[in-house]
């Protein structure tokens, strides 16, 4: 497995791995217009990546397998996972051929490093209760601190 910096250039990717961590049970919850729609869901990708935004793209035999990336969002214009101005909020998403095979644990693992170097004090992310990425993200240290809709809100003290 490959990782490398997510770029501008991954948009449609990243695009790709939005949609699906929206559509993690099979249901399509969401298309590009209804992302582009949503300010909430739109934060998550409009004008990737600005200065202090960072993330990661996985590549396994060549083919981009999943990513995550983080974006400092406020309380004006806030994501799904917002706790606070200065925490950046994740998004993970790994496409389905690729699932079970350690991508997902890999690009949070890093993103979690990046952020740590970057002097961050948390992360956080939105999560559907029965989302099986959800013991991922406990069994790196996340833990539920609120709930939006239907979405519990999860942070990592780092």
């Amino acid at each position: 497995m490959h990782l490398r910096p997510a770029t501008a250039a991954d948009f449609p990717f990243l695009l790709e791995m939005l949609l699906e961590a929206c559509s993690w049970d099979g249901t399509p919850w969401y298309d590009e217009a209804k992302v582009r729609a949503d300010p909430r869901a739109w934060h998550y990708l409009d004008g990737f990546p600005l200065d202090r935004d960072f993330g990661v793209v996985a590549e396994l035999d060549g083919s981009p397998a999943g990513a995550t990336w983080a974006r400092l969002l406020t309380a004006d214009e806030p994501g799904y996972g917002y706790v606070a101005d200065d925490v950046p909020e994740l998004t993970l998403g790994v496409a389905p051929g690729f699932r079970r095979r350690g991508v997902g644990r890999a690009v949070l693992t890093e993103v979690i490093a990046q952020a740590r170097g970057a002097s961050y004090r948390q992360l956080s992310l939105s999560v559907d209760p029965d989302n099986p990425a959800r013991n991922l993200y406990e069994s790196l240290g996340f833990r539920k601190v609120g709930v939006v809709g239907t979405s519990d809100t999860m942070v990592l003290d780092l």
